[in-house]
């Protein structure tokens, strides 16, 4: 399209809204420039992590998968033949798994990623893990280690402030 018929619809539309008393809109400001030192993309892509944070990025999505997978069979197979303790039990490991399962994803922010995901998967690992197989086989035998895991959870959480 020509720009010269542009700016004569333009002035045309001026021209009609000054006669029936419209005034038009000052002219926008310029947008600002784009920085210079910003990706395009993100501001942390994939390609600046290194190999163990992408390790830590998929354990993190693993993690999320399965707690939600986790969730699925809660939701269906608990419901009828399970009793209300034993369901909240597996409800509160569910909460904590998908929780932390988030929590890994921010690993390449912190100081020290290696530290702070080694207690976050472990703690994983040693609390949601005896609460699941608690709730879906009714056996107590591996709880005695549920509060190792989350003191794991724990340190994981104040490693992110102390180191």
């Amino acid at each position: 399209m020509d720009i010269s018929i542009v700016r004569d619809i333009a002035r045309w539309t001026d021209n009609m809204l000054k006669s029936i008393g419209i005034k038009p809109l000052p002219p926008s400001p310029p947008p600002p420039p784009p920085l210079p030192s910003m990706p395009a993309k993100s501001i942390l892509s994939s390609s600046m992590l290194s190999p163990t944070m992408k390790n830590f990025v998929r354990c993190a999505g693993l993690s999320g998968a399965s707690a939600i997978c986790l969730g699925v069979y809660g939701a269906h197979v608990m419901r009828d033949n399970t009793s209300d303790d034993l369901r909240r039990l597996f409800e509160l490991a569910q909460t904590y798994h998908l929780l932390h399962s988030v929590a890994l994803l921010a690993l390449p922010l912190v100081s020290r990623p290696m530290v702070t995901g080694s207690l976050f998967l472990g703690g994983l690992v040693l609390f949601c893990g005896p609460m699941y197989f608690h709730a879906i086989r009714n056996d107590t035998r591996f709880r005695r280690v549920t509060p190792y895991g989350g003191i794991l959870l724990i340190a994981g959480w104040l490693s992110i402030v102390v180191l």
